[in-house]
């Protein structure tokens, strides 16, 4: 289930993002939370259950009328990655049902796979 973090998530959002190399720059890091305090964008953490840990954040803005761009799917280590990564997609689909998963060049091959046994 994908849940909106709420303001004094900070830390924790910052702790998934590190998990990205290229996010491992403080600055980089900076820049990148910054982009998600704008209005089009958005971040979810990811739980299977309501009081299981968060296993996964999920970036995305939307683009046009009918697009979501998806920027980050991050998993958490010891969480089975591909299942993960197709249940957050999943329920970001089913939140918004009218409208079509793009991705990056970072998470289009993600998309793809979940989009075969979707």
């Amino acid at each position: 289930m994908l849940i909106q973090p709420r303001a004094d998530d900070e830390k924790t959002i910052m702790g998934l993002f590190s998990l990205v190399p290229e996010l491992k720059d403080v600055n980089h890091l900076n820049e990148v939370m910054k982009t998600y305090e704008q209005d089009d964008y958005f971040l979810y953490f990811f739980q299977d259950e309501p009081h299981d840990p968060i296993t996964g954040l999920l970036g995305y803005e939307f683009y046009k009328d009918k697009v979501i761009l998806v920027r980050r799917v991050i998993v958490t280590p010891g969480s089975p990655k591909k299942a993960t990564q197709s249940q957050m997609l999943t329920d970001l689909q089913e939140q918004h049902p009218d409208k079509t998963l793009m991705g990056t060049f970072d998470t289009q091959t993600a998309i793809d796979k979940w989009r075969k046994h979707y």
